[in-house]
C-alpha cells in the first residue's frame, strides 16, 4: 500500500470546520434540550443580550375614550458573558506516513475529539448555570424530596413536576438523571412503560434512555451527588427537570480552525477555537414562570 506523506496531506479549514460543528452537536448533552441562538458577537469577556424577551404586563380594559398605555418589550436582564474555549491536537509527521486509509481515521479521529471536548466544556456551564439559578432562589417551591430515604420512581418524578409547576406540569420535556436514579426507577414495579423509538429527534442524544410520561429521561452522571447532603445514611443525587427553553447558549455561527506544522517536533498541529455564553432562564420572564425543578432522591447502589 502506498505511503502517505506530509506533500499529500491538505487541510481544508471550512471542511474540517464543519465536521467538528457536527460532532460538537452530535456530544452535546445538556446543550441538545437549549435554546440555541448563533448570533454572538462580543469578544471573551464581554457581554451581550440574548434574543429572549421578558413578557408585557396584562391585558387593559378600556372605556370608549381611554387611551392605552405603552408596555415596553425588553431583553435588558438576559445578558450572556462571552467565554472563549479552544482546544489543539498534535499528530505527528510519522503517524501520517502509515497509509491513506490510516490519514483518513486519524483525521476522524481529531475532528470528533475536539468536537467533544468542546461540547463538553458548553455542558458544563450550561449545568453551573441552570442549577446555580435554582439554588440562588429563581424557583420559591422547592421539589427537593428530603426527610426520608426516597428512592427515584415514578412517583418522585411526578412530585417533582406537579410540586414545581403546578398544573404546567405537563410541558415539562425532559429529565436529567444519575444512572443510579435511572436504575432505581426501572426496577421499581410502579416505573410504567418507557418508549424509545428511533423516530424520536433526541434518541441520537448521548444517555437517551426512551420517554416515561411524555418526557425524555437522560442519564447523564454529570448531574450533582451529594455526599454533603446525606438522607439516612445515604448520598443523595440532584435529577433536573425543565420545561422547553429552561436555558440557552449563544455561539458564534463558525468555528474557528486553524493548522500549523511543528518543524522541531516535526508533527502537525490543530486548533479549533470557539466563542459562547451561556444563562438560565429559570422565572426571568416572571416570578411565577417556573421551568427548572430539582428532584433529590438517594440510590440503592
Amino acid at each position: 500500500m502506498p505511503a502517505t506523506v506530509s506533500a499529500d496531506f491538505t487541510f481544508a479549514p471550512k471542511v474540517w470546520q464543519e465536521h467538528i460543528m457536527a460532532y460538537f452537536d452530535r456530544k452535546l448533552v445538556y446543550g441538545a434540550f437549549a435554546l440555541r441562538d448563533e448570533s454572538l458577537t462580543a469578544e471573551p469577556g464581554l457581554t451581550q443580550n440574548f434574543p429572549y424577551f421578558q413578557s408585557i404586563g396584562a391585558a387593559e380594559l378600556p372605556s370608549e375614550d381611554e387611551g392605552l398605555i405603552v408596555d415596553n418589550l425588553t431583553d435588558n436582564s438576559f445578558s450572556v458573558t462571552c467565554y472563549e474555549v479552544s482546544k489543539a491536537v498534535g499528530v505527528t509527521k510519522k503517524a501520517f506516513k502509515t497509509s491513506a486509509a490510516r490519514t483518513d481515521r486519524i483525521i476522524k479521529e481529531v475532528q470528533e475529539q475536539i468536537g467533544r471536548v468542546i461540547a463538553e466544556q458548553i455542558d458544563e456551564d450550561l449545568y453551573t448555570a441552570f442549577s446555580a439559578a435554582y439554588q440562588t432562589g429563581f424557583n420559591a417551591n422547592t421539589s427537593s424530596l428530603t426527610g426520608t430515604a426516597l428512592q427515584m420512581n415514578i412517583r418522585n418524578l411526578n412530585t417533582g413536576k406537579i410540586v414545581a409547576f403546578g398544573d404546567k406540569h405537563k410541558d415539562s420535556v425532559v429529565m436529567f438523571l444519575h444512572s443510579f436514579q435511572f436504575l432505581d426507577m426501572m426496577t421499581d414495579t410502579t416505573a410504567g412503560f418507557l418508549v424509545a423509538n428511533a423516530l424520536d429527534p433526541m434518541f441520537l442524544v448521548e444517555g437517551f434512555e426512551g420517554r416515561l410520561g411524555g418526557v425524555a429521561l437522560i442519564s447523564v452522571d454529570t448531574v450533582g451527588k451529594n455526599t454533603s447532603a446525606q438522607v439516612s445514611g445515604k448520598d443523595t443525587y440532584d435529577a433536573w427537570i425543565h420545561k422547553a427553553n429552561a436555558y440557552g447558549f449563544m455561539v458564534k455561527q463558525e468555528m474557528e480552525m486553524e493548522h500549523d506544522y511543528d518543524i522541531l517536533h516535526r508533527q502537525f498541529v490543530f486548533a479549533a477555537d470557539h466563542w459562547y455564553g451561556v444563562t438560565s432562564f429559570n422565572q426571568k420572564i416572571s416570578s411565577l414562570f417556573k421551568k427548572t425543578a430539582l428532584v433529590r432522591t438517594t440510590s440503592a447502589n
